[in-house]
């Protein structure tokens, strides 16, 4: 059966006219330029980025002691739609009443909040793979200048 439309296909091609057969792909390098364009378009103000800072070096405090932070959220749009409720936070980090995280600095260590978020550029189907971004709380003991006082 396909030996039998290839050659169907092929005889129709012979019967094309030349300027029929270059129109024929002009259009269709056309459609395919038009489409790439306007991809673009709808994806040139997309972004994943973490409102706020993104690093913390904490310095290990009085035994007990910890650092609160307040959640300053993200923004992600995905081919012009605001996607950023479609978060996925993962941490270790403990919250209080209000939501806020809690980073223990009585001892030396890193914490991270690890944001992903599922969109078509950003998630699992993204052609790079799942998109991440962290935000890193480096608790270490404080440097002494050396200076003799």
């Amino acid at each position: 059966m396909a030996n039998k439309l290839e050659r169907y296909a092929k005889k129709g091609m012979k019967k094309l006219h030349p300027l029929t057969k270059f129109a024929l792909v002009v259009a269709l390098l056309l459609g395919v330029a038009i489409g790439a364009f306007v991809c673009l378009q709808f994806s040139k103000n997309d972004r994943f980025v973490l409102k706020g800072e993104t690093a913390f070096a904490l310095d290990v405090g009085a035994q007990g002691s910890t650092y609160v932070y307040e959640e300053q959220g993200l923004e992600a749009f995905c081919f012009g739609l605001d996607v950023s409720d479609k978060c996925t936070v993962e941490t270790d980090l403990q919250k209080d009443a209000e939501g806020r995280y809690i980073v223990p600095t009585d001892q030396e260590g890193v914490y991270t909040i690890t944001y992903t978020v599922d969109a078509l550029k950003f998630g699992e189907k993204a052609p790079n793979g799942v998109i991440k971004r962290i935000r890193v709380f480096t608790v270490s003991a404080a440097e002494e200048d050396g200076r003799n006082g």
